[in-house]
């Protein structure tokens, strides 16, 4: 199997061509080895009130411990490497300013082709509502607790997956480049070839059932 980058960004907010990178995190998992990268990123946007109270990342945090966005583009990019497959929960959220990043600070040809899991839709094809990552951590358990930090999200996403995995051993192929929406909303953000769309009702396995 190819290495999993399990990856968590928090942002100035929701608009991956307004907004920008302020926090980077991300567990590499390939034979049975994990490695983390973690850094803040120095940000020209002054953060909002809500962002700050969400996340405990102050302005002064970003110019005092914060690299600056070329290089933590490119410490990313080496990071991630080649045949990964990008996990996340809600990770086409994550993916939209992967893909920005990486046009802006690495190559404005860059085309996104890696393959992805999102953790939210195999979650939400499973339980009902409601479906946030701190719901997916009460259900399973985890001691581990999502906080709104990079670093922490990632370690949770990952044990959730791990939960998620334990009873269905194939879960990673069965929902690789499929990705959930509420069809009562439609989807929204980027579209690369090689990634599914699909609407998904909670609790219903109407993803599970349409890929077995």
């Amino acid at each position: 199997m190819k290495k999993i980058i399990v990856i968590d960004f928090e942002t100035t907010g929701f608009n991956p061509k307004a907004d920008q990178i302020i926090e980077i995190a991300a567990l590499k998992i390939e034979n049975k080895n994990t490695t983390k990268y973690s850094t803040l990123v120095k940000s020209d946007i002054i953060l909002s009130k809500k962002i700050i109270e969400i996340t405990g990342i102050n302005d002064e945090m970003l110019k005092k411990n914060g690299i600056d966005q070329k290089k933590a583009a490119k410490e990313l990019f080496d990071f991630i490497g080649h045949e990964a497959i990008l996990v996340g929960y809600n990770v086409m959220f994550d993916m939209g300013f992967l893909d920005v990043f990486f046009k802006k600070n690495i190559d404005m040809n860059f085309s996104f082709n890696y393959d992805v899991i999102d953790v939210l839709t195999i979650y939400r094809d499973h339980h009902k509502y409601p479906h946030k990552l701190s719901d997916a951590v009460s259900h399973y358990e985890i001691s581990h607790r999502n906080t709104h930090r990079a670093l922490d999200d990632v370690i949770a996403t990952y044990e959730v997956l791990k939960a998620l995995k334990k009873s269905n051993e194939i879960i990673i192929e069965k929902y690789k480049n499929i990705i959930g929406f509420n069809p009562k909303y439609g989807y929204r953000g980027i579209r690369p070839d090689n990634i599914k769309f699909l609407p998904q009702i909670g609790g219903m396995k109407l993803i599970e059932k349409k890929t077995s």
